[in-house]
């Protein structure tokens, strides 16, 4: 699991669901929650959250700002890659700490993807879980 922390910058609901905009050591962030600040006392302006999503769940690009529907890209370097016969772990160093991402060897290749190469993190906005400190 990956996991660090940020801060919750805004939220805007509708019904059950809350899209919290978080910060974490100035990187924007966006998450959506099946909850509202009426039914999670956690979910407030300027708490201090857990950010956590599973190392399935982040994709690498390698160039910024795609024409996707990805909200959430966070550039690091490459300190480590571990290719078996199907999978890959990509470990990044990033401003929020280490995160790593697990994608197919196949995809690695692909992208030619090298130790101290800038890449992106992508994760999606409903992959981003969201706990108390």
């Amino acid at each position: 699991m990956n996991s660090f922390k940020a801060k919750i910058s805004d939220i805007k609901t509708s019904g059950s669901f809350s899209l919290v905009s978080l910060n974490a050591n100035g990187l924007k962030l966006k998450s959506i929650v099946i909850d509202t600040p009426e039914t999670a006392d956690y979910i407030q302006l300027n708490n201090e959250v857990n950010v956590i999503f599973k190392e399935l769940e982040a994709s690498i690009a390698i160039q910024a700002n795609l024409p996707i529907s990805l909200q959430n890209q966070i550039s690091g370097d490459i300190t480590d890659i571990q290719k078996g016969q199907l999978l890959a772990r990509i470990t990044l160093q990033t401003q929020v700490g280490p995160i790593t991402s697990v994608i197919t060897s196949g995809s690695a290749d692909k992208l030619g993807l090298t130790v101290g190469q800038e890449v992106f993190a992508l994760i999606k906005t409903n992959e981003l879980m969201l706990s108390k400190e």
